[in-house]
């Protein structure tokens, strides 16, 4: 193989740094729980109902106190006020 057959593309570190950082800082949706914790939304409806159920898991492991299906409620909520935007 020649070398003219065999196409060169440089990167610098720092521009696919800020080019990845400039489409996180446009506009990805995220919700947070009560507790703080950021959750990422995505347009897959099984893995946001898998997020909820693991975030569940996570209070009811750490025995917050809080009442599971108003929380459960609460995140739906969020998610799809997110998602109508």
């Amino acid at each position: 193989m020649t070398r003219k057959n065999i196409q060169e593309i440089n990167f610098h570190s720092d521009q696919e740094r800020k080019s990845k950082a400039a489409v996180h800082k446009k506009g990805m949706p995220i919700v947070r729980c009560i507790c703080g914790s950021k959750i990422l939304l995505v347009p897959d409806l099984k893995a946001m109902n898998r997020t909820i159920k693991n975030r569940l898991a996570e209070h009811k492991q750490a025995d917050d106190g809080l009442a599971f299906d108003s929380l459960e409620e609460f995140l739906t909520e969020q998610i799809l006020m997110a998602a109508a935007k």
